[in-house]
């Protein structure tokens, strides 16, 4: 039996229907091997909805509306409320050596010390709303939500005090300042055509002076990720379309594709500055996702894959809401929900389904007959029923009936999964594509897809 290779993700031509390939809930490992994403068991529900995770001095804490409560337990999810934060905006926060800041976007800011004490520093002098924060080199550098106004800094040590001097134009190109961050020990300022690098060179009262000849010409507007040793984020080059994009060496890489940039250009530029990131470890790979309005997807390794949960049969964007490590694993705080994520096939209670979709293209592009296929996913390891379902299509559009087989038991190592029917699975005209499904509770890791096809 010839070997059909997986997908690597997500990916199509647009109006070129047989060149969509698509992993939904499981991503190719870069060795040809289907993984599963992860799932996310409920720890404890709280009152209000999350905007916002973080781990500071030892623990981990959550804003869920007005509430910035600390995780006591992480095994139960245990909590108690800390203080209040205002609004309902998603928070920015930063990380010093003795406090960590909270932004509450356009909104209140905060300090939050090693005690607990949280302080509302946003009358202090010369301050005014903000979006975005960072840290370098002992000082929070604040981003102010009139992005016209020049970017200011704290005293080092001092996230409240702000000198009267202490302000500085980012603005080599006459766009507006968005977003902040530290790379390497080096300032970056993204603004909505461009990203600008700074070095803390000592010098008084304006320590940040811009690098010559550094600006990345991209502009910023959502979905802000460390990853990898680079930051990943939503932009584009100026009065052009949507992309993601990662900053490489003076410059931006797009790693967007153009599925992926189908769907960016469905959202508002509203949707997409609120857009929720997120960057964890799965079974050793390192995957960022991000979560836009009425879409969530994730990326490893180049490529893209769907992630989504089922209710009642109608699929949405997945819960991952803002996702921390924390003591080695990973906490999500979700709508009103604490969670972690797990090796469960679900998502707070919610069906999980996974699909690969593989376009199967003959190389002479002529009639071929399908005799069975053979798909190599994990055996053995189920504790109760369960099936995966085949359904082939001549177009890559319109799909036949479902075709289920039943995986093996726990303990059924040796079981083999294949599609093999009297008379065949049918007839192809140069192509074939093959969608494999699940719902249900399965181990859906898989290393291989054979075929037997006959001219």
């Amino acid at each position: 039996m010839p070997q059909i290779p997986f997908p690597n993700g997500f990916s199509q031509i647009e109006n070129l229907p047989k060149s969509r390939e698509s992993l939904v809930n499981c991503f190719n490992n870069g060795q040809g091997f289907i993984i599963s994403r992860p799932g996310i068991d409920a720890l404890a529900t709280v009152s209000g909805v999350a905007r916002g995770q973080f781990v500071w001095n030892g623990s981990l804490y959550q804003v869920s509306s007005e509430n910035l409560i600390k995780i006591t337990n992480t095994t139960t999810g245990a909590n108690s409320t800390i203080g209040t934060i205002a609004g309902n905006e998603i928070i920015q926060t930063a990380i010093g050596f003795n406090t960590a800041v909270i932004v509450v976007k356009g909104g209140a800011i905060y300090t939050l010390d090693k005690s607990d004490t949280l302080v509302t520093i946003s009358g202090n002098s010369n301050f005014e709303p903000c979006d975005a924060v960072t840290h370098i080199d002992g000082r929070f550098v604040y981003i102010p939500t009139d992005g016209a106004n020049p970017a200011f800094f704290s005293d080092i040590g001092a996230a409240g005090t702000v000198q009267v001097l202490s302000f500085f134009d980012a603005e080599e190109l006459p766009d507006q300042n968005e977003t902040t961050f530290n790379l390497r020990n080096t300032l970056y300022i993204g603004g909505t055509d461009s990203f600008e690098l700074f070095r803390d060179t000592g010098a008084s009262p304006v320590p940040f002076q811009r690098l010559t000849g550094a600006r990345i010409d991209y502009g910023f507007i959502g979905g802000l990720v460390p990853y990898s040793d680079t930051y990943v984020f939503i932009g584009r080059a100026k009065d052009q379309n949507f992309g993601i994009y990662a900053i490489n060496q003076g410059k931006a890489d797009k790693i967007s594709n153009e599925a992926i940039d189908a769907i960016l250009k469905t959202h508002s530029l509203e949707a997409l500055s609120n857009a929720i990131p997120n960057r964890f470890k799965w079974r050793g790979y390192d995957i960022i996702t991000f979560s836009i309005s009425t879409e969530s997807f994730g990326f490893f390794n180049g490529s893209w894959f769907i992630l989504n949960k089922s209710i009642d049969g109608i699929e949405t964007p997945w819960d991952g809401g803002f996702i921390n490590q924390f003591d080695g694993e990973y906490y999500s705080a979700s709508v009103n929900r604490i969670g972690k994520l797990s090796n469960s096939n679900t998502e707070y209670g919610e069906t999980i389904p996974r699909v690969i979709d593989i376009p199967f293209q003959q190389p002479e592009n002529e009639w071929f007959s399908a005799q069975s296929v053979s798909l190599n996913i994990s055996q053995g390891f189920n504790t109760g029923a369960a099936t995966v379902g085949m359904a082939l299509s001549r177009n890559n559009v319109e799909y036949g009936e479902w075709l289920f087989r039943d995986l093996g038991a726990l303990g059924q190592y040796d079981n083999h999964l294949e599609w093999n029917y009297p008379g065949g699975l049918g007839s192809y005209n140069g192509f074939m594509g093959l969608r494999f499904y699940t719902t249900q509770n399965v181990e859906f890791d898989a290393n291989g897809l054979y075929a037997n096809f006959r001219g």
